[in-house]
């Protein structure tokens, strides 16, 4: 099949086509017939069709019209469902609830513990249903529950509502994921992922602003925490009412339902693998500590409650720097773990001075904008997501993948609460410690990544038939729509890193 490869900057190669029309034909029903091509996708199938320059930006800006809006729109709405219970934590939720000791923390841990429990099976489900529909319809639900969230009145009752919301929000991030790599170059990856991924900043900014206008409701029939919920919860809804109407399913309803048992077993071998399971569980429980502390840790610097509201305007601000710049400094540097190592070290270093300058009225300034920098840990979620997206081939190993992603992120965002003791408040001193050791093993884990992706590429361009070392390699595609994985398509894959 005669394909045009445009990201020159990431894979460095040239196409060389050897096969006749006829003969591709031939090959690609004999694949048809064998299961190696999903029969709905093969309808579309041209080998004489070739994207120029001209119809791939078209196409492009056809596919941000319609998909990345809802990308954007609905991680907004999960993040935003989230972030309620650090804003209302300062908004007198822990008083009027009655929580002591650890159950706040706990209300933080029992949302992905529902996430756990429905990660696997969401994982399997997306891959079978119509994805517009389903997210469409799994916005509604959650949306309905955050609502849910201002009836309640006792640990207990938060503690099911909380179970709730995340069993309907494991879907999410795996389907953004699947819709973007449906809908996405491997070269956008990173880019697209910071825009939906980004949003945990812009919610920052506006759910700092609505709780800072809550401060000043006195209302003696609700409370302001409540109000902010159902706000929250209603919104989500209407999000969720538009997704089931204008999302579409995929690009050509296709989906490939065969389970492949090698494919499965190859994603519990693969090394690389495990260095992305192991760097999500260590990175989230950082993450989510510090997203449910953040205004009890930022408080117990020493500023009020409407000052703490106002300053996520600044930390969201600094987050969509983080998203953003990140994503096009990886993009422009084509070193995405490399990147991700220098963005991992300077939360290392903020975390460090959050642990051992102590706490005075000239020093709170310093400590917040450390606890910022801080901060710069929210960007590996990111970027880590754009490198699995590019470098797991093969549907059942990278619904595998996938699905132990997550199932690691709800892992970590678990743990990530109960480092944060309610004895060592306000300072946190061992949460603290804890996270500057997940930090340096984090970085040491992703150069061993990028070890592992340098030495496939370089066997693969030493073995390949007529390939220079030194100049462009020659690779031929007349296997792109084989169900192959990474590690058995040594002909035309490479490694992005």
């Amino acid at each position: 099949m005669s394909a045009r490869i445009e990201d020159k900057a990431e894979i460095q190669h040239v196409d060389r086509v050897i096969h006749t029309h006829d003969d591709i034909v031939d090959q690609e029903k004999q694949d048809v017939h064998n299961g190696k091509i999903d029969a709905e996708t093969a309808k579309y199938l041209d080998p004489t069709l070739v994207i120029d320059d001209e119809l791939n930006t078209k196409i492009k800006r056809m596919v941000d019209r319609r998909i990345l809006p809802f990308l954007i729109l609905i991680y907004f709405c999960q993040t935003f469902d989230k972030a309620t219970l650090a804003f209302s934590s300062i908004m007198g939720l822990r008083e009027d609830t009655h929580l002591v000791g650890q159950q706040y923390s706990t209300l933080g841990t029992i949302l992905y513990a529902g996430y756990l429990i429905g990660e696997v099976p969401v994982n399997r489900i997306i891959q079978k249903v119509r994805l517009g529909k389903f997210m469409g319809g799994l916005v509604i639900i959650w949306g309905t529950i955050v609502c849910m969230h201002a009836a309640c009145k006792s640990f207990g009752g938060l503690l099911a509502v909380r179970f709730l919301l995340g069993l309907f929000e494991s879907g999410v991030q795996p389907a953004l994921m699947t819709l973007t790599t449906m809908y996405y170059r491997r070269n956008e990856h990173p880019t697209i992922i910071s825009y939906w991924y980004g949003q945990q900043g812009l919610q920052l900014m506006i759910s700092g602003l609505i709780a800072f206008g809550l401060t000043y409701v006195n209302h003696p029939g609700i409370y302001t925490w409540q109000i902010l919920f159902i706000i929250v919860g209603g919104f989500t809804v209407l999000v969720g009412v538009a997704a089931l109407i204008f999302l579409p399913d995929s690009p050509m309803k296709a989906k490939d339902s065969r389970w492949k048992w090698e494919q499965f077993w190859e994603a519990f071998r693969d090394p690389a693998v495990w260095c992305y399971w192991v760097m999500q569980i260590s990175g989230f429980i950082i993450v989510n500590g510090l997203a449910v502390f953040a205004n009890i840790i930022v408080k117990g610097l020493g500023f009020t409650v409407r000052q703490t509201q106002l300053l996520n305007l600044a930390q969201g601000g600094f987050s969509l720097i983080i998203f953003f710049g990140t994503a096009w400094v990886a993009r422009w540097t084509n070193q995405t773990l490399l990147v991700l190592v220098g963005t991992m070290s300077i939360a290392l270093a903020g975390t460090v001075v959050l642990l051992t300058v102590p706490v005075s009225a000239k020093t709170a300034p310093g400590l917040l904008l450390a606890f910022y920098f801080a901060n710069f840990v929210i960007g590996a979620g990111s970027l880590l997501y754009s490198v699995v997206t590019r470098n797991i081939a093969g549907q059942t190993k990278k619904t595998c993948v996938t699905a132990m992603l997550f199932v690691t992120y709800g892992a970590g965002c678990i743990i990530g609460p109960q480092v944060f003791r309610a004895k060592d408040a306000p300072r946190y001193k061992l949460a603290f410690a804890v996270h500057i050791g997940l930090y340096a093993f984090f970085i040491v884990m992703t150069l061993i990544l990028r070890a592992i992706f340098m030495r496939r590429n370089h066997v693969r361009r030493r073995d390949h038939e007529g390939a220079e070392l030194t100049g462009a390699e020659q690779i031929d595609h007349d296997q792109a729509f084989a169900d192959l994985t990474d590690l058995e398509n040594k002909k035309a894959f490479r490694y992005v890193y």
